[in-house]
């Protein structure tokens, strides 16, 4: 397998997948005029919670299961506002959100004006690299690509890329318009090197019902033997059950004397991967760089013919931790945001493939051996 150079796409806090609810209201101000902002966008990262405020500035959302979350404010001409929250079951979370005005950034400014054949050259290579090339990602479309600040000179080899306001996302094969919040993106295209980093807010597409099933199929092959799907397995203890084998990487040099990491004959036991204490609290531990094997789908055809390589039955993903642990929750969310490196095919999908946490994935194990991602 070619191998894929890097993956970090650090999502924020999502929600815990539990019967409890709780509700999160508020108001949001200027923070040097303490005027109310009307109109504001407020979200959950990583959720389909959320809300416009009202002409007063108000916002309440209702029906969020109980956890921690990263309360999100988005407003154009402010910076975005982001705070760690905690809902409780039926305890009313009352929020006083006070949100700075952007600073204009001349050089930003110059940089974004230039709308030449490089600034739309540099856009393709954007999308390839946030939104992906998978069939759910040739599918998406940026709505507003206008928002978007490219800029290759600051770092040479790479493209940065900033935003004005939220780039909105429509994804017709899962049923979802995201408002997604960047905070960073940069590439380096020759070493196929990629960071991003922000928050995405989830809204539902009105779609024909003629459509729907196809839909949640599509997003039921986006969720299965995603990084999300297999800490949730890692959380449950279900890695077998849930189509996952997890082995040790082997490191071969090859006839040009270059190390090439493959899948070793050492599976990993999943009781090694996992501390729970006494407070209930679970923790992955295992500081080897892992492979993960999922059993249940095949790769993708775009995966196999971007990589020049034969169309594996399973999908293969390298897995580095990289801090001393990190505390899962059982919805597939880890803290800290930051400790996870992915290589292989979760580092491939991105944000195209991307599904809300907290999602239940509605099709029967029996079923799981499709193609991923066949949608129209």
């Amino acid at each position: 397998m070619k191998r894929l150079i890097i993956f970090l796409f650090w999502i924020t806090l999502g929600y815990s997948a539990t019967c409890a609810q709780g509700l999160v209201r508020g108001l949001v101000l200027d923070h040097d005029t303490q005027e109310p902002l009307p109109f504001a966008t407020v979200f959950l990262s990583n959720t389909t919670f959320g809300q416009v405020t009202d002409k007063d500035g108000k916002f309440s959302i209702a029906s969020v299961p109980a956890g921690e979350y990263e309360i999100i404010v988005s407003f154009m001409g402010y910076q975005t506002f982001q705070q760690l929250i905690e809902i409780k079951n039926d305890i009313p979370l009352q929020l006083e959100l006070r949100v700075k005005p952007t600073v204009v950034d001349l050089q930003e400014k110059l940089v974004e004006e230039k709308r030449d054949k490089s600034w739309y050259k540099n856009l393709k290579i954007f999308e390839q690299y946030f939104l992906g090339t998978s069939m759910n990602a040739k599918k998406s479309v940026i709505l507003n690509p206008n928002v978007l600040i490219m800029d290759d000179q600051q770092k040479p080899g790479y493209l940065l890329v900033s935003a004005k306001e939220p780039i909105m996302i429509e994804n017709p094969n899962l049923g979802y318009q995201i408002s997604f919040v960047l905070k960073s993106f940069e590439c380096n295209p020759k070493e196929e090197r990629w960071s991003y980093y922000g928050y995405p807010y989830f809204e539902e597409l009105e779609v024909p019902v003629r459509r729907k099933s196809r839909i949640s199929k599509n997003r039921d092959r986006a969720y299965y033997g995603s990084l999300t799907h297999f800490l949730q397995a890692v959380y449950q203890d279900s890695l077998e059950k849930e189509g996952f084998e997890v082995y040790l990487v082997n490191r071969i040099k090859g006839e040009d004397q270059l190390y090439q990491e493959v899948v070793s004959d050492v599976q990993v036991n999943p009781m090694d991967m996992v501390l729970r204490d006494e407070e209930g609290n679970t923790f992955f531990h295992y500081r080897k760089p892992i492979f993960v094997r999922y059993n249940h789908e095949t790769e993708e055809i775009a995966f196999s013919m971007r990589y020049n390589q034969d169309r594996a039955p399973i999908q293969t993903s390298k897995f580095i931790l990289l801090v001393h642990r990190i505390r899962l929750e059982s919805d597939g969310r880890y803290f800290p945001a930051s400790g996870i490196y992915t290589e292989g095919y979760m580092a491939w999908e991105r944000v195209a493939d991307l599904m809300p946490y907290g999602y239940t994935a509605s099709m029967q194990r029996e079923n799981n051996s499709t193609e991923k991602g066949l949608g129209n």
